[in-house]
């Protein structure tokens, strides 16, 4: 394990909200329509939780650690992966490196990231410079 990503945590609704108000703010002339920056990551609870099952998004922006500001990569050496503690069914996100990482080596991995927008879609250009890069991150 590299390091712990945290944030705040939304509920699905209150996350949709918060970004209906952005794309307002976007529509208004308010806000630059470009490619917005994004560093949340969305997880399921599972069917089995107390509280139930749901879909939550962590943003990290305000609350979080550097995990959320690792590079993309078409090839990574991170990943992240969701633990649940079973005593007390606390979910966390760990970094954790999927191979050996030399000193001084960037640190990155790959966003997964979806869009419904075709212009976010083209702008998203990836840099990655790999072999295995697939042009785009989202």
């Amino acid at each position: 394990m590299i390091v712990e990503y945290f944030g705040e945590i939304y509920q699905p609704w209150y996350w949709y909200e918060r970004q209906d108000i952005l794309k307002q703010g976007q529509n208004r002339g308010i806000l630059s329509k470009d490619l917005p920056d994004f560093y949340n990551i969305t997880y399921e609870r599972h069917f089995d939780d107390p509280q139930g099952y749901d879909i939550l998004t962590v943003d990290p922006v305000i609350y979080g650690s550097f995990s959320s500001r690792l590079s993309h990569s078409c090839n990574p050496n991170c990943q992240t992966m969701i633990k649940v503690k079973q005593s007390t069914q606390d979910y966390s996100i760990g970094m954790f490196a999927t191979k050996d990482i030399k000193f001084g080596e960037e640190l990155c991995f790959n966003y997964c990231s979806v869009t419904e927008s075709e212009k976010e879609f083209q702008s998203a250009v990836c840099l990655c410079g790999t072999t295995e890069c697939s042009g785009r991150y989202l």
